[in-house]
């Protein structure tokens, strides 16, 4: 390890985005590179001592600046919900990046909490709704299968090329305001959800509708939940 591979080094970090993967034995050549320089600062005349100390302040600017744009990256990773530890990481970084988004978890989960809290009149009033769903289960499950009976009838009457353009559409169609989905219970579970891409309004089973765009974080009742998921526009929170 020299000077001119510290800075090649740095170079690299500061032009790419992601992680470099750093040469085998990286910190302990650095180190014997550092602890050679010290030797050599105390077996040399003055005048050559100052380029040695100047060499060994240079090279630890560059080993700090290696570092922090590095722990920027883990940072950011971490806080952006990647839930393994990218290729490149040193054991020490993959603990602090595990160690942030530990943190970055457990904060979000008392922030939802907090604001889930302060709508407790919200909360209440939905409590009553659900109730009354729990009254009308069965009766929704049936015309729900009802329901779905009736649309894979009309679909076998589709022409072959529309068909093939209805089944292009977007995957969450069947959530449409216009489909007949009953309003089911929504506090037997509540599933907390991001959502990975635009998608149009849908009536939840509780008989809400919803209005989400990418990057919500939200409250949905545990079947649309799934269903959400399965179809890759969201993930679990």
């Amino acid at each position: 390890m020299d000077i001119e591979q510290l800075w090649a080094i740095l170079h690299k970090e500061r032009s790419m985005a992601a992680l470099q993967e750093l040469p085998e034995g990286f910190c302990e050549d650095v180190g014997s590179y550092i602890a050679q320089l010290k030797a050599e600062k105390c077996d040399v005349d003055e005048r050559r001592a100052e380029l040695v100390e100047d060499e060994i302040r240079n090279a630890r600017m560059k080993m700090e600046d290696i570092v922090r744009r590095r722990i920027g990256k883990i940072v950011k990773l971490a806080s952006s919900g990647s839930r393994t530890p990218p290729r490149g990481m040193l054991a020490a970084e993959e603990e602090i990046f595990a160690g942030v988004k530990r943190h970055v978890d457990e904060g979000k989960e008392r922030l939802l909490a907090l604001m889930l809290d302060q709508r407790g009149s919200a909360a209440s009033e939905t409590q009553s709704e659900l109730e009354k769903a729990v009254q009308k289960k069965s009766k929704a499950q049936h015309v729900e299968r009802k329901a779905q009976s009736a649309q894979k009838d009309e679909e076998k009457k589709v022409p072959h090329q529309e068909k093939q353009k209805e089944q292009s559409g977007p995957a969450w169609k069947f959530f449409g305001a216009t489909q007949p989905t009953p309003a089911k219970e929504r506090g037997e579970e509540l599933h907390i959800v991001r959502i990975l891409d635009d998608i149009p309004p849908f009536m939840g089973i509780d008989g809400r509708i919803y209005k989400v765009k990418r990057e919500d974080v939200i409250m949905l009742p545990k079947t649309n939940a799934e269903i959400l998921c399965k179809r890759g526009v969201a993930e679990r929170f």
